[in-house]
């Protein structure tokens, strides 16, 4: 059995006895597939008049229209009850657009059509050519409560986080806050029809009982293979034969050239993944330009000034005060605000400041444990709060910054970013990309800033970004740490071959080797099962060997 993606925690509050006694029947596995492939697909096609601007979301069944208002000289805005909002920067000679679902920002290829007007495609689960099996646990606590649990076993949306559940007699209903998907559950004799509806979209699953150790999440034979290279037969043998479980993708590139590229477990080159905190290294990369824009004047600057007339609650003592965008760049500032490691929980660590209604807000409340710039601890709310920090230096919202100054100028599109509870967007991680666009992300800093004969970053700070800083204290192999960069050795035949790494959990990897002018990229469903660190061994093991021969 292989659980590799989990999407709903929801915890159900039970009011009504009826209610109580008629679930109790439905404790336990259940499953079934969706009625259709890509159910909340979208053609999206924004129509301007004489009388204003419409955004047409055109579905499988459905037409809904939203209407479009100015926010400012810049964005024209629509939103769909409280689902969708879609915002577009009007400045640019092709319209810039994105569809913001809950904590997800999606961006919006817009083409222009033969009517004039601009169109474009959008995915609401980031599906491909599956038709979605869903696994669905209902579960009774201690406290006579319910949780509920759903796992897709295909690689579509990862996961989801429930809330606002509300039980009927007979049904139940619950959001989704990354997606703003509405799920509505009847249950029925020896089942549960459940209906997914987004705006006037809707799909329905009829679920089955079915036992836990019959789940197979993840669990496909297939790959598609873009590589002509025998070079690394034994490496796809071995992610076939789960000897390298839950690998979705290898792609390697050599000199500016992709010289292997394979997808597996049904993922494939167009569909984004999931890069958890591998993302972190973009935020890097924005700091540097807005430095060379002057949006900042260094990366020395004190954090306080950022957030002092904004939060004037936060006591600025004991060494706070001293906090530089260069110790949240290297996570030194000396907060409480570890991830993992310790023999306790951090007061800042990234779960309990994503359970508080202004994240931001709880991490600069975080008490000092070391002065800034003494020791690093790996903790995403360092790197949180560089968001606001660019967001109040800038003149327009964040994510059209960051498409207009890294993404677009390296042809990425086909992109969706997580945000933060303030609607910024998070850079702490969990953006979607695809293995392609994170390669393009590596050979940015091997061209040392340079993409196309074009300056996207200094090549003073590639430099600072890829330097050695601080030992991360709370990591087992206490790896040094650049600008949100890691460093590995591995030692192939006795020769020691330095690596700069971007890393999420559950094994996505983005390695740049500069020796060998070598980008690999590597993306994984191991959350859970104690295999994050598998990517290393794949290079270790199968990569490098054959790159030294």
């Amino acid at each position: 059995m292989r659980i590799h993606i989990l999407l709903i925690i929801t915890l159900l509050t039970i009011t009504s006895c009826n209610a109580q006694k008629s679930l109790e029947n439905y404790v336990g596995g259940w499953a079934g597939k969706l009625e259709y492939k890509n159910p909340f697909q979208f053609n999206i096609e924004i129509i301007t008049t004489e009388e204003g601007s419409t955004s047409v979301f055109k579905g499988k069944n459905s037409i809904t229209e939203i209407p479009l208002k100015a926010e400012n000289a810049t964005y024209l805005v629509g939103q769909y009850k409280d689902q969708l909002i879609i915002r577009i920067d009007t400045t640019q000679t092709t319209p810039i657009a994105f569809v913001q679902t809950g904590h997800h920002l999606s961006n919006i290829d817009l083409n222009l059509t033969s009517k004039g007007n601009w169109s474009g495609n959008w995915n609401l689960l980031i599906e491909d050519s599956f038709l979605p099996t869903m696994y669905f646990s209902l579960d009774k606590q201690e406290d006579n409560s319910y949780s509920a649990s759903t796992f897709f076993k295909e690689p579509t949306y990862h996961y989801m986080w429930g809330q606002d559940f509300k039980i009927g007699h007979d049904n139940f209903e619950f959001r989704d806050i990354r997606s703003n998907l509405n799920f509505n559950g009847k249950l029925k004799e020896q089942r549960i029809d459940l209906t997914l509806n987004f705006l006037k979209e809707s799909t329905k699953i009829e679920l089955s009982p079915l036992p836990y150790e019959q789940w197979l999440i993840g669990d496909y034979s297939e790959s598609i293979d873009n590589s002509h290279s025998s070079h690394f037969s034994k490496l796809v043998t071995d992610i076939k034969n789960d000897t390298l479980e839950g690998t979705h993708s290898v792609v390697i590139s050599q000199y500016g050239e992709v010289i292997f590229e394979t997808y597996f477990d049904g993922f494939t080159s167009s569909v984004p993944h999931d890069t958890r905190s591998l993302s972190k290294s973009f935020a890097s990369a924005l700091v540097g330009i807005a430095i060379a824009e002057q949006k900042l004047s260094e990366e020395h600057l004190p954090i306080e000034e950022f957030f002092e007339n904004q939060y004037p609650e936060i006591d600025w003592k004991e060494g706070k005060d001293e906090i530089t965008i260069h110790h949240l760049l290297t996570m030194s500032s000396g907060l409480d605000a570890i991830d993992f490691g310790l023999n306790r929980n951090s007061f800042a660590n990234e779960g309990a400041y994503q359970s508080q209604e202004d994240w931001t807000n709880h991490i600069l409340k975080a008490p000092m444990i070391y002065e800034p710039g003494e020791k690093a601890n790996y903790g995403s709310g360092n790197p949180h709060l560089l968001s606001p920090i660019i967001s109040s230096s800038i003149d327009e919202r964040l994510e059209f910054y960051i498409h207009k100054k890294l993404f677009a100028p390296l042809s990425i599109q086909n992109y969706r970013i997580q945000t933060n509870n303030e609607d910024q967007p998070y850079f702490g991680g969990g953006w979607y990309l695809t293995p392609r666009d994170i390669m393009k992300f590596g050979q940015l800093y091997l061209n040392n800033g340079i993409w196309e004969e074009k300056e996207i970053l200094p090549p003073h700070w590639v430099n600072k970004s890829f330097d050695k800083y601080k030992v991360l204290e709370n990591t087992i192999d206490k790896n040094e740490y650049g600008y949100l960069f890691w460093h590995k050795t591995y030692n192939i035949n006795g020769k020691k071959i330095n690596s700069i790494e971007a890393r999420g959990s559950g094994g996505q990897y983005l390695v740049v080797i500069p020796e060998y002018e070598l980008i690999v990229v590597i993306t994984s469903g191991n959350y859970r099962n104690g295999k994050g660190f598998q990517p290393e061994r794949i290079i270790k093991n199968y990569i490098l060997p054959e790159i030294e021969k």
